[in-house]
């Protein structure tokens, strides 16, 4: 008896959950860095070598991909959540009937994939709004398949990466991402600067990213190894209680899908793929600051459902709100940097050709403020379960998102595509969220939570005002690149810092951190 227990503890994590949440958020932004650098040296090759039309193309079936991914129904979120107890207590019995489930949906869905993605090609013309952008080397069909083939193989092992993810170990997924990303860059610009051929690095993509899912494939089945060679299997109630979760689930899900995953189409349609491919270097740097949002705020879910388990709500509201002054700070910090250095980035690297106006970055970075602004909430919902109370609000959102982004995207352009997105965020998830985990979880009062949103927002909107006053005096070269760099980088966080020293959170992480530097250096 006492060797199993040795063998079941030997498997789960045993690290706090403040050491696990630490190593997730280290070794995320540490990949971020890593493969940030990676992706803009390739988008750059990338763009010298083919053009802008390549970058179009690439975006619209990444869109449509991620679309696709609405066959996963929400399963794994529902499944995540549920492993969260088992492992806590060691059950390995439990736990490998969860992820036998998990196995075997996502075969199936893999399988679904493919043949959506098939009976769905022959409709691609109409997706595109003038064909004669696509470059004449490109096969539409042939790219598609392999975006399709690139997705379902994606899903025969990402199960198992989940297991991970569930048991705080996070971080080895994320290492191996970061090795994995690295080499397929690598090997993309070598067979760019040998063939500038774009299907070619398509292919070359797809066996990288399918050696580093065998890799991790191989490294679960190593390490819980008692949990995959359990024969348990789910009885039928809890499958049920899974599809019956899944169908909240299934609300979000789309919602999400939805709402980030149709811009790129919906610009094909209506403006052109050109568009796209512009589009497609502010989403890379845009993206890149919400990855790395994501990876340091976001990456505290499993440690949140975790700890919810052992606390009660005042405890968890106080951890909240930790975390939540660190996120509008940071997204505070963010917003106003994305708004001051997006266009002069753009055009001192790829060119002024390759410009939006100022009012789409505007709306672009609103959109982008309204979204990081949120992380921790995200986070909390998710592991909390508050998917269930709120089936509704996603599918909302994400009929207002289509319709207003269709219509105003033919009345304005880019710029109604990305308004839609505001519209439906403003009246649906915007508030709906927070307004669940004050009375849910935490039964506290909402005015709290929007008052400070509220000041948040005044110190963006001041701050930002006040530094672009200051830098439309400055001419747009490299040099001065890095001083308006120097001068967000500085400057915003001093003056947050200036404004917030009598707060007590903030007094919190000033602890924490000399708490961190003596510990370190021993001094």
């Amino acid at each position: 008896m006492s060797i199993r227990r040795e063998e079941r503890m030997s498997e789960f994590n045993q690290k706090s959950r403040k050491r696990n949440a630490m190593l997730l958020s280290g070794m995320g932004m540490l990949n971020q860095i890593i493969s940030n650098i990676a992706a803009f040296i390739y988008r750059t090759v990338f763009i010298y070598w083919l053009s802008v039309e390549y970058l179009g193309i690439n975006g619209l079936f990444t869109n449509i991909i991620q679309i696709f991914s609405l066959a996963e129904l929400g399963i794994g979120s529902v499944i995540i959540f549920r492993l969260y107890k088992p492992i806590k207590e060691e059950n390995v019995s439990q736990t490998a009937a969860l992820m036998h489930f998990y196995k075997s949906f996502y075969q199936l869905m893999a399988i679904i994939i493919i043949i959506v993605g098939v009976a769905l090609a022959p409709f691609l013309p109409y997706i595109i709004h003038d064909t004669s952008e696509i470059p004449d080397d490109i096969n539409l069909y042939v790219v598609y398949a392999l975006y399709i083939l690139q997705s379902a193989t994606s899903y025969m092992f990402a199960y198992r990466q989940a297991l991970l993810d569930a048991d705080q170990k996070g971080y080895i997924n994320t290492a191996v991402q970061m090795v994995f990303t690295c080499l397929r860059y690598g090997v993309s610009i070598l067979v760019l600067y040998l063939t500038r051929n774009y299907t070619l690095v398509l292919m070359i993509g797809i066996i990288v990213n399918l050696l580093g899912n065998i890799w991790i494939y191989i490294y679960v089945s190593h390490t819980y190894s008692d949990i995959f060679h359990n024969k348990t299997r789910l009885s039928k109630n809890e499958i049920l209680q899974i599809y019956k979760d899944t169908g909240a689930m299934l609300c979000h899900r789309i919602g999400s899908t939805v709402v980030n995953s149709t811009d790129n189409i919906i610009m094909s349609m209506y403006v052109g793929t050109v568009a796209v491919g512009l589009y497609s270097n502010y989403y890379m740097i845009i993206q890149i600051i919400q990855n790395v949002m994501n990876n340091l705020l976001g990456s505290f879910t499993a440690s949140i459902g975790n700890h919810a388990l052992s606390v009660e709500n005042k405890e968890r509201y106080q951890l909240y709100k930790k975390l939540r002054f660190a996120n509008m700070w940071i997204s505070v910090f963010c917003t106003s940097s994305l708004y001051l250095l997006l266009n002069p980035f753009i055009e001192v690297v790829w060119g002024q050709e390759l410009l939006f106006s100022t009012d789409i970055v505007f709306i672009l970075c609103l959109n982008f403020f309204l979204y990081s602004s949120r992380i921790v909430n995200g986070s909390f919902s998710n592991a909390s379960g508050m998917f269930v109370y709120d089936k509704a609000r996603p599918l909302i959102e994400a009929a207002l998102n289509l319709v207003i982004s269709i219509i105003l995207a033919q009345k304005m352009g880019i710029s109604g595509v990305f308004l839609g997105t505001i519209i439906s965020s403003l009246f649906t998830v915007w508030w709906r969220e927070p307004y669940l985990l004050y009375k849910k979880v935490f039964e506290e009062k909402i005015r709290n939570y929007f008052g400070t949103y509220i000041l948040w927002m005044a110190l963006l909107v001041v701050i930002t005002i006040c530094l672009d006053g200051c830098f439309s005096q400055m001419p747009i070269n490299i040099l001065y690149l890095v001083v308006r760099f120097l001068i967000c980088g500085i400057g915003i966080n001093a003056v947050l810092a200036l404004l917030m020293c009598r707060n007590q959170y903030f007094q919190y992480y000033v602890h924490l951190l000399r708490k961190i530097i003596v510990e370190k250096f021993k001094l």
